[in-house]
């Protein structure tokens, strides 16, 4: 990604604990530390792809993307997960969780997989506390979903059978599963919660990266 930020250790107590898992089975892992963005600095997401509506502030910045890869918040939901695990097992294979992709928000209730594809703007919860979050592209898959969360053992699922019906960006090599989004602008500073109901607001056409992503 190219960007400089400036981070700050948040303390022995976190390396220790992410310490004792990761350095469990592998002893190369002799120094782990755990840190957290400063507020100061500044990795926002890329203007591509971020709608006016989800810029903030009254010079109207740009949202802060933090330390993920580029959006700070990824939607999924289980119909399009039930599709691959469809998949997975007509050719014998084992389903996977949705872990495996790390969302931040799963939607259920779907009727259709990758509808989400076409979700412009939606709204979790009722009211003026809703948040309302704005899906700005879909997110390629590189082979961290292939690692099995729990045992570290990584495989060419579930990539391989996502490449067959999700390349859909410029590159065959990226496949697709979720969508990056945004909040509103005026969504900051609220919440949601589990089983909060979802209203689909606006669609559009499917959005995939502009560039070749090419993920490893």
């Amino acid at each position: 990604w190219s960007d400089v930020v400036e981070v700050a250790d948040v303390g022995d107590d976190a390396a220790e604990y992410v310490a004792s898992i990761v350095c469990k089975d592998d002893p190369s892992f002799k120094d782990v530390r755990v840190v957290s963005i400063l507020e100061s600095s500044m990795r926002k997401v890329s203007d591509k792809y971020c709608p006016d509506a989800a810029r903030v502030g009254f010079f109207s910045d740009l949202p802060q993307g933090g330390l993920t890869d580029g959006f700070p918040i990824l939607v999924a939901t289980e119909a399009s997960l039930e599709l691959l695990n469809q998949k997975l097992k007509e050719k014998g294979k084992d389903s996977i969780p949705m872990s495996r992709f790390r969302p931040n928000i799963v939607i259920g209730g779907s009727n259709k997989a990758f509808d989400e594809d076409k979700w412009k703007a939606i709204k979790i919860g009722r009211g003026k506390d809703a948040v309302i979050l704005h899906l700005v592209k879909g997110c390629p898959r590189c082979k961290q979903s292939c690692t099995d969360q729990l045992t570290g053992e990584r495989g060419e699922e579930p990539v391989a059978t996502l490449s067959e019906f999700r390349a859909l960006g410029r590159s065959e090599e990226d496949v697709y599963f979720a969508q990056n989004a945004v909040l509103n602008g005026d969504s900051y500073n609220k919440g949601i919660q589990v089983g909060d109901p979802v209203t689909i607001l606006t669609r559009g056409e499917a959005v995939w990266d502009m560039e070749d992503v090419q993920a490893e």
